[in-house]
């Protein structure tokens, strides 16, 4: 035997043994598209990228906004806006009652992950955020400007409790069928929380 095969010996070496591959940390999985596309998902997500944990910040900051105006205004008992505000909250809360399951399932299958999309919808997804947003910031500028705090307290009050509504039917959705929904990168999917738990195990 020669030196070299010697020290290969001593070191557990094996001449039918491949070439040794580090574990990853995050396991690939994959989900099956309309069109037969498929595409790699992290079981691993961050957790901002869990959008559950999303809308639980965004019912947060509202219910937290909602109670400082509640302090610095006093009674809101003179701002009928407020049920207003109350009743667009309820209103949306139904209607989501009636569409998220077909809609969660749109997303199941794969439907909103970015590289399915056509250009058009890769378009309105991209703008349908700033758009919202300089909607929003126009909104409230106009109420404030016209001293109306009944409108921004209808407002925040409708906000928080659709953010509270939406976070708590899709924790309940996520726990039946076992996947946790990730909105990332201008996409939106599903991964298997069976898949998660044997990741972290591992």
């Amino acid at each position: 035997m020669s030196l070299v095969e010697t020290i290969r010996a001593y070191l557990g070496w094996c001449p039918m043994a491949g070439p040794v591959r580090m574990d990853l940390p995050v396991r690939p999985g994959t989900v099956a598209a309309p069109g037969r596309r498929e595409g790699a998902l992290r079981v691993e997500p961050g957790w901002w990228n869990r959008y559950h944990n999303q809308l639980l910040v965004m019912a947060l900051i509202a219910s937290a906004a909602t109670a400082m105006l509640f302090l610095l205004i006093g009674d809101t008992s003179g701002y009928p806006v407020v049920w207003t505000g109350l009743g667009f909250g309820v209103g949306w809360t139904i209607g989501f009652l009636l569409s998220y399951r077909k809609q969660y399932a749109r997303i199941t299958a794969g439907e909103f992950r970015r590289e399915n999309m056509s250009r058009r919808q890769r378009l309105v997804r991209d703008l349908s955020v700033p758009v919202a947003a300089v909607i929003l910031i126009a909104a409230l500028a106009y109420i404030v400007q016209n001293g109306m705090p009944g409108w921004i307290v209808g407002f925040m009050l409708g906000l928080s409790l659709i953010g509270w509504t939406t976070y708590g039917i899709t924790i309940l959705w996520e726990r039946r069928h076992r996947t946790t929904m990730i909105a990332e990168k201008r996409s939106m999917y599903t991964v298997d929380t069976a898949i998660q738990e044997e990741t972290l195990w591992r």
